[in-house]
């Protein structure tokens, strides 16, 4: 396992302290960060994605048993956090944030970069077109999250703005959905990319992920560790320990070629998404909650891809 901590998850985990160093040592100003995020994610991991998908098998990188695997034990997980959330005497809030922690995971960034860094090329291509599933099944379940606990009265900050057909809207032009969707129908009628565009698109993916670890970097927070310390570790034994473990469960059950266990092990085992944080800000949760828990068990999650790849690598 260190062999592999050190080969695959140390170098990844270095870019993304890289970045929370210079974020702490002002050489990464906050315009920058904002304009970065924008073209990191509509532009270069979309162009990472469709390069790698549009060239790849379809059928050597989709499993029906592998999506289903990924969508059940998503349903389990979510389904677990309501039960915890109805038990606890935390506002409505808290819960929110925390149901919606528990199953959201960073797939555009975080595990994107472990996919393409440890595993090469071929799962990588898998990794891209099964994440397309999860991406919208994550964001339709963050919408009933917030929807189910909407105060009655609409008084939370933020709560106001919430639209069921935008939010829809939102998912249907997500451009990692776009791209890998587009890529896949290349990849299905057996289409080719002209050598200068698939050049072009080689380039322009090569920015994507090193970028993206940087800003992963500069959004780490670690102000209210002490105090969410408790409600951090039951999201990330969800999250990070339950979910991949159910998935793979009924993959072994439900005789999924082994070739996509470990992109499907990666994809649930991702921690926390960004987007928890701007969502619980918009929509009324609890900021300190999503920043902590995504900050925390971002870090953590070097251990478990470290111990899942030791595994299953």
């Amino acid at each position: 396992m260190f062999k592999v901590f050190l080969t695959h998850i140390l170098p990844v985990f270095s870019i993304i302290g890289l970045g929370y160093l210079l974020m702490h040592r002002r050489f990464i100003e906050e315009n920058f960060i904002a304009s970065a995020n924008r073209l990191v994610y509509y532009v270069a991991v979309p162009a990472m994605l469709f390069h790698e998908v549009a060239r790849s098998s379809f059928s050597e990188n989709f499993h029906g048993g592998a999506v289903l695997s990924m969508l059940a034990g998503l349903a389990v997980v979510t389904a677990t956090g309501f039960c915890m959330a109805h038990l606890s005497p935390r506002p409505t809030s808290f819960k929110a944030t925390f149901v919606h922690s528990s199953f959201h995971g960073n797939l555009g960034y975080m595990a994107y970069a472990i996919a393409f860094y440890a595993l090469g090329e071929k799962s990588f291509a898998q990794t891209a077109t099964l994440s397309s599933f999860l991406i919208v099944a994550q964001n339709l379940l963050a919408v009933c999250v917030f929807a189910y606990y909407k105060p009655k009265n609409g008084g939370s900050v933020g709560t106001d703005r919430f639209n069921l057909r935008d939010t829809l809207q939102r998912i249907a032009t997500n451009p990692i959905i776009v791209s890998v969707t587009a890529a896949t129908a290349f990849s299905y009628l057996s289409l080719s990319l002209h050598p200068a565009i698939s050049q072009s698109l080689k380039i322009l993916s090569g920015m994507a992920l090193p970028l993206a670890l940087l800003l992963i970097g500069t959004s780490l927070s670690f102000q209210a560790f002490t105090k969410l310390l408790s409600a951090m570790s039951v999201i990330g034994f969800l999250k990070l320990f339950i979910f991949p473990s159910i998935a793979y469960g009924l993959m072994r059950w439900w005789h999924v070629p082994s070739a996509f266990h470990t992109p499907v092990l990666i994809l649930t085992a991702a921690p926390p998404a960004t987007i928890t944080y701007i969502m619980a800000s918009e929509l009324g949760g609890d900021t300190q909650l999503a920043a902590a828990a995504t900050s925390f068990l971002t870090l953590f999650s070097g251990f478990t891809y470290a111990v899942l790849l030791s595994l299953h690598g």
